[in-house]
C-alpha cells in the first residue's frame, strides 16, 4: 500500500513538537508499506531546512516532501490562517507531481489539510481519511474566536462537505467524536484513535514516595492551553502555606510572555519556566518529576482534547492532574492514575494537588497506574496497527470518488 500522508507539522528527529506523525509513519513503513508525507518545514530542525530550495528528504524510509512554508505558535490568528492558505497552494500544486498513492491519510488541524486531501481524493479517484487533530470549526467557534454568524455558517459547510466525501474520519479522542456527530456525519464513519504515545521512548520511571512534590507542565503555551492556571493555582497553594510543590512549565508559545509576566506579577516563588526542547529529550525531563499536569483555558469544547504530554505522562508513570473534566478524566478515574477537578475551579484544582503531596503511597500506585492504561490503549503500535487494518478495508471495499470535472 502506497499512503500520502498530509500533516502540515511533521516533527522529524530533532524537532521540537509532536511526532506522532512521524511514529505512525514509521511504523507503517515497518510493516512494509511505501509511506510519502507532505508537509512544510515549520517543525524540521535546523540542518534539515534548506531555504526556498527545499530537498526532498528520507528519514527512516519516509519518503518526506517538506515545503518552506513558515508556521509557529507565535503567530496570530490571521498569520496563521495565512500559512494554512499558503500550504495548501503550495501542496496542491507539488502533490499533483507526485506518484499516484493507493490513499491518502490528511490529518487537521488546518481544516485546509482535509480540503487538500478531499481535492487530491478527486483527482485520482483514490479514498482518503481525514483526521481531526483539532474539531473545526467547533474549537475556534467555542473560544470565541470566530465569532461572524456568516463566517460560521461558511467554515462549518466547507467542514461538513470533507466530513461526507471522506472514507473513514479519525477523531483523536471520544469527545472529539462526539463533536464530530454533532455535524451529521454517519457514526460508522468516526473511529477514535488516540494521539498516543512511544513506550519505548517514555518508559516507566518508579519513582519514591517522598514528602514533597514536582510538577511539571510540557507542551505549547497558547491561548488555548490556560497555562495561566498553574500560577495562580500556584499562588493559592503559596497563600495556604504549601511550600513543598514545584512547577516546572516547559514550552513555547504565543502565551508564554503574559504568563511570565503574569507569574512576576504575583511574585510567585516555586514557578520555573524551561526552554523547549526535542521531543527525545522530554523523557529525561519527566523523570525527574512527580506528576504531570495538563491545563486548558476554560471553554468546554477544549475538554474533548488529546494532549499528547497526557498519553506521555501515563507511559512515564507519572499521575496525571487535569484542571478539567471530559473524557481523560473518566480514565484517570477509572484506572486510580490521576485527579481531575471542574474546569475553571481554582481551589478545586489546589485541593487536589494537597491531596497528592500528602499521600504519597497513592501517588506511587497511581503512577504504577498509569503505565499500565498507556500500555493497554494508548500504545502507538497498537495504534498504527489499527489504522492500517482500517486503511485496507477501505481499499478492499472497492472505494472510488468521482473526478473533478
Amino acid at each position: 500500500m502506497h499512503i500520502l500522508y498530509i500533516h502540515q507539522y511533521f516533527c522529524p528527529p530533532g524537532g521540537i513538537g509532536n511526532n506522532r506523525s512521524l511514529e505512525l509513519a514509521r511504523l507503517w513503513v515497518q510493516a512494509g508499506h511505501k509511506v510519502t508525507v507532505l508537509t512544510s518545514t515549520a517543525y524540521f530542525p535546523a540542518h534539515l531546512k534548506g531555504g526556498d530550495k527545499q530537498q526532498d528528504l528520507e528519514i527512516d524510509g519516509i519518503h518526506v516532501v517538506p515545503l518552506a512554508v513558515p508556521y509557529s505558535h507565535l503567530m496570530r490568528f490571521r498569520e496563521r490562517v495565512k500559512a494554512f492558505l499558503q500550504f495548501y497552494r503550495k501542496a496542491r500544486q507539488i502533490a499533483k507531481g507526485l506518484p499516484k498513492p493507493d490513499l491518502i491519510y490528511a490529518s487537521s488541524t488546518p481544516p485546509t489539510v482535509g480540503e487538500l486531501g478531499r481535492k487530491l481524493s478527486r483527482h485520482w479517484e483514490i479514498p482518503f481519511v481525514f483526521e481531526t487533530v483539532d474539531v473545526w470549526p467547533d474549537v475556534p467557534i467555542g473560544m470565541g474566536i470566530v465569532k461572524n454568524p456568516v463566517l460560521k455558517c461558511w467554515l462549518n459547510r466547507r467542514v461538513n462537505r470533507i466530513y461526507r466525501e471522506a472514507s473513514l474520519i479519525v477523531a483523536l479522542s471520544d469527545g472529539m467524536k462526539e463533536q464530530i456527530l454533532t455535524h451529521g456525519v454517519d457514526p460508522q464513519k468516526v473511529i477514535v484513535s488516540y494521539n498516543g504515545t512511544s513506550l519505548k521512548a517514555f518508559p516507566f520511571q518508579a519513582r519514591e514516595a517522598k514528602p514533597n512534590l514536582k510538577i511539571i507542565y510540557t507542551g505549547t503555551v497558547g491561548l488555548a492551553n490556560g497555562v495561566e492556571a498553574i500560577v495562580d493555582v500556584c499562588k493559592l497553594l503559596e497563600s495556604r502555606g504549601v511550600s513543598a510543590v514545584e512547577f516546572s512549565v516547559l514550552g513555547g508559545g504565543n502565551d508564554l510572555a503574559r504568563v511570565k509576566a503574569h507569574a512576576a506579577n504575583v511574585d510567585v516563588k516555586g514557578l520555573r519556566f524551561l526552554d523547549p526542547v526535542p521531543k527525545e529529550q522530554v523523557a529525561d525531563l519527566l523523570a525527574t518529576a512527580d506528576i504531570g499536569v495538563v491545563t486548558f483555558a476554560p471553554f468546554s469544547v477544549l475538554q474533548a482534547n488529546s494532549a499528547n504530554k497526557f498519553y506521555d505522562y501515563l507511559a512515564s508513570g507519572l499521575p496525571v492532574l487535569l484542571n478539567y473534566q471530559g473524557w481523560q478524566a473518566e480514565y484517570l478515574e477509572q484506572w486510580n492514575c490521576g485527579r481531575a477537578s471542574k474546569m475553571g475551579d481554582l481551589h478545586a484544582f489546589a485541593d487536589n494537588i494537597e491531596w497528592l503531596l500528602q499521600n504519597p503511597t497513592a501517588r506511587s500506585e497511581m503512577g504504577k497506574n498509569a503505565r499500565r492504561l498507556a500500555e493497554s490503549h494508548f500504545d502507538r503500535k497498537k495504534i498504527a496497527g489499527d489504522l492500517l487494518a482500517g486503511f485496507q478495508r477501505i481499499l478492499n471495499s472497492g472505494h472510488s470518488t468521482r473526478a473533478v470535472e
